[in-house]
């Protein structure tokens, strides 16, 4: 299978560094985990956004290849309208820290080393609704 960057013809989101945790789901490339932040409040909430393993030189790593048991991803939003990604600003943040998911299982924890792509030049923004807390 091709390279996210290859399939989408656009950069990934942003990049983690993320460590995994004993769980029944193992990880594996182009795996379709869910990400749920740390800090909210909300367990049932989570986000589309797939992570691409990488190599120790930051490459993708091959499909047939298992992702290290700690090491770096870039992240793919999979949900590109405007709202979605609005919502989303609100938790995009270098040092955030996550965890992907199956299900309601946490497969691994990772936080944000430096945000990519749209990403980059996008800026944070108060929630809506009020009732998540801004982050720092």
């Amino acid at each position: 299978m091709s390279s996210s960057t290859e399939k989408t013809r656009r950069a990934p989101d942003f990049r983690v560094a993320y460590k995994r945790l004993p769980a029944r789901q193992r990880l594996f490339q182009h795996m379709r985990s869910n990400v749920h932040w740390a800090v909210d409040d909300d367990q049932t909430r989570q986000w589309s956004i797939w992570p691409e393993f990488e190599s120790a030189e930051r490459e993708p790593i091959p499909e047939s290849d298992e992702p290290l048991e700690c090491g770096t991803a870039t992240m793919w939003v999979l949900f590109d309208q405007p709202e979605y990604r609005r919502d989303l600003r609100q938790w995009l943040r270098v040092g955030q820290e996550g965890f992907f998911m199956a299900g309601a299982e946490r497969i691994a924890h990772f936080a944000i080393l430096e945000l990519l792509g749209c990403e980059a030049d996008a800026q944070p923004i108060a929630p809506a609704d009020g009732l998540r807390p801004p982050l720092s």
